[in-house]
């Protein structure tokens, strides 16, 4: 008998402050480039449920948890192979989900961030590009190119497992893992700076707080005020300011049209406030201009799926939306679905005035009826 009704679970990060910190100046615009300091995460209050026909679990494959841990959180190891491929699983309770001691004791373990995330940049990257995904560090003053990847400790990263069990205690093979909701609550109208990377059935990258269903962009190149001061950065040696990231063609250089007034190059929202995105140019210093690579990022609207009178979920092909992010496997009946959460720096949000806001992330997943 199929059941109409859809299962579902949800994942609900509770993230706190962001502190960017001064470094003892009290000057100019200190945002994540040349001063980000953290970002800190609270899983206070914050579990990972599941129904009783939608099982979750978290790869384990270096041991992070004891028998002991296992036995004190109430979570069951099993093991699932596919293709020879053997993956330790740590699976909790039908109804009763991860509590906030297991998701904190695995992060601790694995080295990812627990209680800081700092704002770092994906580079230039389309949405759907299914190549190795990386994370860079920020720039530093005079530093115009992403050499550096992130290290582990500065986002999220949940290797979540799934298992659907149908009404005669059976798991079930082919069933799509849906993404179907994304709620981003953030102080100081930050909500456009939180990315997650979805890594399953489906790779890509996408921006919660857009329910959309289109593809938004991100400039990931431009000229920026990194030092303490009001002016954009350049190099004294040529009288040629710096331009940050990554661009399409290479900068010309030529006088601005204004010397010592603010200049909106980079189409902050709020052009008459001074911040890293936004500057004076010294006098007698040249302007660069070039075009800026983007990252790519689909708006909620775009993955989640649309749902028949039946209630199945399915992907809309003429509305174009709907990318399942798990499928369960036909050997070991488990989908995988790993989620990076982070802080995208090039997003104007990520500036000093809003240093100290706090956000909130839920992320519910569903299956199709069975």
């Amino acid at each position: 008998m199929n059941k109409e009704k859809k299962l579902s679970l949800r994942l609900g990060i509770l993230a706190g402050l962001v502190a960017l910190g001064l470094l003892g100046t009290t000057a100019g615009s200190l945002a994540w480039y040349a001063y980000s300091r953290t970002v800190t995460v609270s899983f206070v209050g914050t579990t990972v449920s599941s129904s009783a026909l939608l099982n979750v679990g978290l790869v384990d494959n270096e041991g992070y948890f004891s028998a002991s841990d296992c036995t004190s959180m109430g979570l069951v190891r099993l093991s699932a192979t596919d293709d020879g491929v053997t993956n330790s699983i740590v699976w909790s309770k039908s109804r009763e989900g991860f509590s906030l001691t297991a998701l904190r004791h695995y992060l601790d373990q694995s080295e990812f961030a627990t209680e800081e995330l700092k704002p770092v940049t994906t580079r230039s990257r389309a949405y759907n590009d299914t190549s190795e995904f990386k994370l860079y560090q920020s720039p530093e003053f005079g530093k115009t190119t992403f050499e550096s990847e992130a290290d582990k400790s500065e986002y999220v990263e949940l290797p979540f497992a799934f298992r659907v069990i149908n009404e005669n205690s059976e798991y079930v093979a082919s069933k799509n893992i849906w993404l179907t909701d994304a709620t981003v609550q953030a102080e100081e109208n930050a909500e456009s700076s939180i990315r997650v990377y979805i890594d399953g059935a489906s790779k890509f990258l996408m921006q919660p707080a857009d329910d959309r269903n289109e593809v938004g962009e991100t400039k990931v190149g431009g000229i920026l005020s990194l030092g303490p001061s009001d002016y954009y950065d350049f190099d004294s040696s040529t009288n040629k300011e710096y331009w940050y990231g990554e661009y399409e063609n290479a900068p010309t250089y030529a006088a601005p049209a204004q010397y010592e007034v603010i200049d909106n190059v980079n189409n902050v929202e709020d052009p008459t406030v001074i911040t890293t995105f936004n500057g004076k140019h010294y006098t007698g210093v040249q302007k660069p201009t070039a075009v800026a690579k983007v990252q790519t990022h689909a708006g909620l609207g775009k993955v989640k799926p649309s749902v028949d009178s039946s209630g199945q979920l399915y992907t809309n092909t003429e509305a174009g939306n709907g990318i399942p992010v798990g499928l369960t496997s036909t050997e070991s009946k488990v989908a995988y679905t790993t989620v990076k959460i982070f802080a995208e720096g090039w997003d104007h949000a990520i500036v000093d005035q809003k240093a100290g806001f706090s956000f909130n992330l839920g992320l519910k997943f569903e299956i199709d009826r069975i």
